[in-house]
């Protein structure tokens, strides 16, 4: 994978050449994680900090992008929560400054999941969404921004969405949803 198809997901998620999410750019996010994983490899132990951190920027700027994809189609004002959760995670310094941002907000991931009906594009993102979260490596990473790459581009992100189209559908349980 390449910093390009990173700098790409967040593109096409802003739907904008300059998604104005990490300061020094996409690629760079994603090349600092390439060189802490080189230095890493030839260190004794103390850069699996700055490798834990620089794997966690990229993961957040993952995480924003198919949030940020999520809300251009589901129009869930409440889960602009989340991306702002997200975006103030970037600001931290060390993983255990995410963490403790992201703990202190947690419930405002609810709301991703909160009367959402079923739709297979918003369905497809939250998923990558989760898979980012549970990712490990850089190599998973790299497959989800394929994925995530790939499903984007087969979205019509011009269709306009219609209640109308939900209608039909019943929204998913929400004890079901208190259990993810």
């Amino acid at each position: 994978m390449s910093a390009k198809s990173f700098e790409l997901l967040l593109q096409t998620a802003f739907d904008t050449e300059e998604p104005n999410v990490f300061e020094e750019g996409a690629p760079e996010v994603y090349l600092a994680l390439e060189r802490a994983l080189r230095e890493a490899k030839f260190a004794k132990g103390n850069n699996r900090d700055e490798l834990s951190f620089r794997f966690e920027r990229l993961r957040l700027g993952m995480a924003i992008a198919f949030v940020q994809a999520f809300l251009r189609l589901a129009d869930n004002e409440k889960s602009q929560e989340v991306l702002e959760v997200l975006k103030d995670a970037l600001k931290a310094k060390n993983t255990r400054e995410i963490d403790k941002i992201i703990q202190k907000r947690i419930a405002s991931f609810d709301h991703l999941y909160h009367e959402i009906f079923v739709n297979p594009q918003r369905e497809g993102i939250l998923e990558l969404f989760e898979f980012t979260l549970d990712a490990g490596t850089k190599e998973e990473l790299d497959d989800l921004i394929l994925e995530g790459l790939e499903l984007m581009a087969e979205i019509d992100w011009n269709a306009k969405h219609s209640e109308a189209d939900d209608e039909d559908i019943e929204p998913l349980d929400e004890d079901f949803l208190k259990n993810l």
